[in-house]
């Protein structure tokens, strides 16, 4: 009764509805960031273990959520309708790259033309291990990804999708989202 008191008109199932894609929307965001912070870690800092398939899991789970927000950003009632979020992946290089990334993995490679217009080649991971420190080695890693013949780090093309997101999720009045990371 008390919701449907606070929404008006509109009818308590929809209302639930309307909650519910609420929550997804801020989860999936806020889920996206965590990976993202962990790919900041493994860049950084991985401890005192070497793994290089948890850096690749890690970029390709953060690609697959970055990517996959777009989905949710379509269904949110409260954006600016006059933002067309595959346009803005469509033209945002950092997110068209994270989206082949997505796709090149989840398909076992690319069914349609890049949408960065430029494929994939390989992705390279650099194992570094540095000098003994109290705590013991300190280890990181670094991912690369080969675009026609250029190489690009993975965390910097993540924290570009990142800000790509936030100037998206701002100019389309919904900066509330970014508040609650």
């Amino acid at each position: 009764m008390m919701l449907r008191l606070y929404l008006g008109q509109v009818s308590a199932s929809l209302a639930v509805k309307i909650l519910i894609m609420e929550l997804s929307i801020k989860n999936k965001y806020a889920q996206m960031v965590r990976v993202y912070r962990r790919l900041a870690q493994i860049s950084i800092n991985t401890g005192h273990k070497i793994s290089n398939t948890e850096a690749k899991d890690t970029a390709e789970e953060f690609f697959n959520q970055c990517y996959h927000l777009k989905d949710y950003f379509k269904k949110d009632k409260k954006l600016n309708r006059s933002f067309n979020v595959e346009e803005y992946v469509n033209e945002n290089p950092y997110l068209s790259l994270a989206a082949d990334y997505c796709n090149t993995f989840k398909h076992g490679g690319l069914d349609k033309k890049p949408r960065l217009g430029k494929n994939i080649e390989q992705i390279n991971t650099h194992l570094f291990i540095l000098h003994p420190s109290k705590t013991g080695f300190s280890n990181f890693t670094r991912l690369e990804i080969r675009v026609d013949g250029k190489s690009y780090d993975v965390f910097a093309i993540a924290s570009e999708c990142l800000k790509a997101w936030n100037d998206f999720l701002r100019t389309a009045g919904r900066e509330d989202i970014i508040n609650l990371v």
